[in-house]
């Protein structure tokens, strides 16, 4: 059943046509809570220039997607933050990006190897131990730094729209030696003259 709305309902382009439209549909399925949380005009257009504000950074096939999963599964009228709840669940599952405990178990995990030499799930995952600090999450007790950990990777999750250098993981190329290796004749002589110098 998931996704029949979104497939019949033409999604308009404009964030406040959208907007409009989403909040047609919650009160065609929730009459009686949606009057009773909007009385009156004044509410309404609030409620509306909020939601919008906060909604606008997402694509609107998904934000008409997570109004879509809400109407099926609730039998309550959804509040702003379970509808941006929603939108954060289908962007961790369409983007493949591992969820707050398992992006701490696999930061934790990482040993001694360097950072950059681990094979991530995901770039949030390293992005967020770095932020945090390699030390700190290697030396300091669970029950603070998870916490910590969770709350800069929920941000930097939250941020996914805006921040494109979350998305990468840096560079890592083992330095180039500067100075090509000497030839036979060279190493000779240069052996030659360190006898003689400390011999």
């Amino acid at each position: 059943m998931n996704g029949q709305l979104t497939s019949k309902i033409n999604i308009p382009k404009n964030p406040v046509e959208l907007i409009n439209l989403v909040f047609a549909e919650l009160e065609i399925t929730f009459h009686n809570q949606f009057h009773k949380a909007f009385p009156d005009e004044e509410t309404l257009n609030l409620a509306k220039q909020l939601w919008l504000a906060k909604l606008e950074r997402f694509d609107n096939e998904l934000i008409f997607e997570a109004i879509d999963k809400i109407i099926e599964s609730s039998k309550y009228l959804p509040s702003l933050s379970a509808v941006l709840s929603e939108i954060k669940g289908l962007v961790i599952k369409k983007k493949n990006i591992p969820s707050s405990e398992k992006a701490y178990l696999e930061a934790s995990s990482l040993g001694e190897l360097s950072p950059l030499e681990f094979a991530w799930s995901h770039p949030f995952v390293y992005h967020a131990g770095t932020k945090l600090g390699w030390y700190r999450l290697k030396t300091e007790a669970e029950f603070y730094i998870k916490k910590e950990f969770i709350k800069i990777y929920d941000e930097i999750l939250n941020s996914n729209e805006s921040e494109e250098n979350f998305s990468k993981l840096p560079s890592f190329e083992t330095p180039k030696l500067k100075e090509k290796p000497l030839s036979k004749e060279k190493q000779i002589l240069r052996l030659e003259s360190l006898k003689k110098k400390y011999l």
